[in-house]
């Protein structure tokens, strides 16, 4: 267990700090570099919560459909549905880009997916915090 803790504990900080660099890089419109970092942040957070249940993932695959079982399981949209949300990031951007669209959606997006990784974290337990 003590592996496990340390392992959910170096997620949850690097997960968080992901999350706050992408929010910072949204804010300096440097959009595609927020991407990255989102999709980093909420994949360590589903690994997270797989590893405070017993469950180990290591393949993109795994870890959305997990997101997708973990967001039905708790009746939350914003968890079964985050990573569909991310995947349209960069369609949203492109289009903006193109059209000289305004940036709601982004910001739109990336309410959601920082949502969902609170909502992620919120789901493991206690005795995994430092």
């Amino acid at each position: 267990m003590a592996t496990e803790t340390a392992r959910i504990n170096r997620y949850r900080s690097q997960s968080l700090r992901l999350l706050d660099n992408a929010l910072g890089d949204m804010r300096g419109g440097r959009w595609a570099q927020s991407e990255d970092l989102l999709w980093g942040s909420l994949t360590l957070a589903v690994k997270a919560v797989a590893l405070s249940r017993g469950q180990s993932l290591n393949d993109d695959k795994s870890i959305r459909e997990y997101a997708e079982q973990l967001g039905q399981e708790r009746w939350d949209k914003r968890i079964r549905e985050s990573f569909d949300r991310l995947a349209a990031f960069g369609e949203s951007l492109q289009n903006i880009r193109e059209s000289r669209g305004r940036l709601d959606r982004l910001f739109s997006i990336l309410d959601d997916v920082a949502s969902a990784v609170e909502q992620l974290w919120d789901l493991v337990p206690v005795e995994y915090e430092d």
